[in-house]
């Protein structure tokens, strides 16, 4: 069905396209229309064939078609022209759509290069806040520690302190209590 349209598509086109004026031409006193050999690349609309009118064909091949059909031709070739317009439209907003589809994909490839590089960025910033604050917790341990031992330090010498204190209340109590029996022995 393809190849017929295509065919008679290409017949009403050459047949529009190429347009001669036919001769006359009289044979054996009858009057005849000639059909010159040029007409087969002629352009423009056809030629339209009378009743009893005689024709003399100097091409090697003339399709003939009744007036139904040239009509029915000419409805094909205007359709198909309206469809030509139709194809480019579609084509056109396909190409506009898949320009802007490519544009917003390269627009989604650079924010997810920026969403990268920022999430790196953080990602960076928070293994510095971490180990800062690694360092902090280390320091605060440490100094803790050497708290404690001062504190276990202070204690012990709290503890030696109170003893060398409770040794000497002692020892002053032995004395006084020794000076005491040394001046009541004497006296």
């Amino acid at each position: 069905m393809k190849k017929f349209y295509l065919l008679t598509f290409l017949i009403f086109s050459i047949s529009i396209s190429y347009s001669q004026d036919l001769l006359v031409v009289e044979l054996d006193s009858i009057k005849a229309y000639e059909i010159p050999a040029s007409y087969a690349n002629r352009k423009g609309v056809p030629y339209l064939a009378k009743k009893d009118v005689p024709y003399i064909f100097r091409t090697s091949d003339i399709y003939l078609m009744n007036s139904i059909s040239y009509e029915t031709m000419k409805r094909i070739y205007q359709g198909m022209k309206d469809k030509d317009t139709v194809t480019e439209a579609i084509l056109k907003n396909y190409t506009a759509t898949l320009r802007r589809n490519v544009e917003l994909e390269n627009q989604l490839k650079s924010n997810f290069a920026k969403s990268d590089s920022l999430d790196q960025i953080v990602y960076q910033k928070t293994q510095a806040t971490l180990i800062n604050t690694q360092r902090a917790l280390d320091y605060t341990v440490n100094s803790l520690e050497k708290a404690t031992n001062s504190l276990e330090i202070v204690e012990k010498s709290t503890k030696r302190q109170r003893r060398k204190s409770t040794f000497e209340k002692v020892l002053y109590a032995i004395g006084g209590v020794g000076i005491g029996v040394l001046v009541g022995v004497s006296l």
